[in-house]
C-alpha cells in the first residue's frame, strides 16, 4: 500500500498556522502561492539558468504531468536565414522542461542538424511531439523547408521526450504534390492522431499569380509515422502556422494569415469531428493577435482553459530575430453560441482557474 507523502500535510499545517498569525485564510494563502507561477507577457523570458529561452515557432506538449517546450533557435542567425542556404546556421530542435509553465529548464538539442543527407541544407522548424502508446515511442513531426514549393513534413522518434530523436525522413501529405509546410499535430482522446498543415500549392500545382496557402488535415497511421493523405480542407487559402485542439466536445482549428514574420489576426474554424467539416468563424483575436502569430494550442485541465503559444516576431529587436518574445494567451469557447475568442493577459497563471 502506498504511504501518504508527509509534505502536503506539513504544507497544509503551515498554511493554517500562518493564516492564524496573519489573519489571512488558508484558501487565500494557497491562491497567493499559485500566483508565484504567473507568467508576464510582453517581457523577455529566461530559463532556470538565466539564459534567454530559444524555442521559436514551437510547441508545448505534456507527458506524465511534465511540460516540454520544443522549438527553434536562431542564435547566430539574427536575420532569420530560412531557405536553402540556412542549413549551416540551423541549430537543431531545442527542448525545455517545466512543471508550472513559468520555470523552464533547458534540456538541450533533441534533434540536431544532420551532417549529411536530408536536412543538411534548408531549414527545419515547427517541431511537434506526441506519444504513441502502442509503440512506446515519442513521435516528432516537423517541417523541412528547402525552397518553394519544396517543403517537406518529416518524422523522427525517440524513447524519451527530451530525445535524442532519430529522423526517418519526409512523408507524403494529402496535397496534389505531396508537399506540406507549417504544421502541427493533434492527438484525440481515442488515441488517434492527426497532422494539420499548410498546402502552398494551387489546386493544379501550377500557381499563377501567387501561392495558395491552404490549411489541410490528414489522419495518421496507427504508429503515427505516416499520413493517410486525407487532405481535408479547413481554410481554402491565405493561411499558415496552423494548430488544433479539442475543447468541450468541439475541434478548434486556428491559423494565421500570410504576413511573414509579423503579427497576424488569428483565423478560426470549428467542427464536431477532427476531419470536419469545419465551419469558419470571424477572426478571434485583436490587434493582429497583439503583434504575434499563434504557433500552438494546449488544453490545461487544471484551469479548464486552452492556452495559445504565440511568437512575437522581431519584438523587441528588429535586428535580431532570436530575441523575439513569446506570449501565453487564453482561448475560450462560448458553449451557447459556439464562438471562440482569444484574450490578452498582461500577467496570469495558466494553471489557475480563470475568472
Amino acid at each position: 500500500m502506498k504511504q501518504a507523502h508527509p509534505f502536503p500535510i506539513l504544507a497544509a499545517a503551515a498554511a493554517l498556522l500562518l493564516s492564524s498569525l496573519s489573519g489571512e485564510s488558508a484558501e487565500a494563502l494557497v491562491e497567493n502561492g499559485r500566483s508565484d507561477a504567473s507568467i508576464t507577457n510582453g517581457t523577455d523570458w529566461v530559463d532556470t539558468a538565466g539564459r534567454p529561452i530559444m524555442a521559436h515557432e514551437g510547441e508545448i506538449a505534456r507527458f506524465n504531468g511534465v511540460f516540454y517546450w520544443y522549438g527553434s533557435s536562431y542564435e547566430n542567425n539574427p536575420k532569420g536565414l530560412f531557405r536553402m542556404t540556412a542549413g549551416p546556421v540551423w541549430n537543431g530542435v531545442q527542448v525545455y522542461q517545466s512543471t508550472d509553465l513559468k520555470n523552464w529548464t533547458y534540456k538541450g538539442v533533441c534533434l540536431p542538424r544532420p551532417g549529411s543527407g536530408f536536412g543538411k541544407i534548408g531549414a527545419t522548424g515547427r517541431s511537434h511531439v506526441i506519444y504513441n502508446e502502442k509503440t512506446k515511442k515519442y513521435v516528432m513531426w516537423y517541417r523541412w523547408f528547402v525552397a518553394m514549393p519544396a517543403s517537406f513534413l518529416c518524422v523522427a522518434t525517440a524513447d524519451q521526450p527530451e530525445g535524442p530523436f532519430t529522423p526517418h525522413g519526409p512523408r507524403q501529405m494529402g496535397t496534389s504534390t505531396g508537399f506540406g509546410s507549417d504544421m502541427n499535430v493533434f492527438q484525440d482522446d481515442d488515441g488517434k492522431a492527426y497532422v494539420i498543415y499548410c498546402d502552398h500549392n494551387a489546386p493544379d500545382a501550377k500557381p499563377a499569380g501567387g501561392w495558395r496557402y491552404a490549411i489541410r488535415i490528414d489522419s495518421l497511421s496507427d504508429d503515427y509515422l505516416s499520413s493517410n493523405r486525407d487532405g481535408v480542407l479547413v481554410f481554402d487559402r491565405g493561411c499558415e502556422a496552423p494548430a488544433m485542439v479539442k475543447y468541450k466536445g468541439k475541434y478548434i482549428a486556428v491559423a494565421s494569415g500570410v504576413h511573414g514574420w509579423s503579427g497576424s489576426d488569428t483565423k478560426c474554424a470549428v467542427a464536431d469531428s477532427p476531419l470536419g467539416s469545419y465551419k469558419k468563424q470571424a477572426d478571434i483575436s485583436e490587434q493582429k493577435t497583439w503583434s504575434s502569430q499563434v504557433t500552438d494550442l494546449i488544453y490545461l485541465k487544471e484551469s479548464d482553459t486552452i492556452m495559445a503559444l504565440c511568437d512575437q516576431w522581431w519584438i523587441p529587436d528588429r535586428k535580431d530575430i532570436n530575441k523575439s518574445r513569446y506570449l501565453f494567451l487564453p482561448l475560450y469557447l462560448n458553449e451557447k453560441t459556439g464562438k471562440v475568442k482569444m484574450e490578452y493577459r498582461d500577467k496570469w497563471n495558466p494553471l489557475s482557474p480563470q475568472k
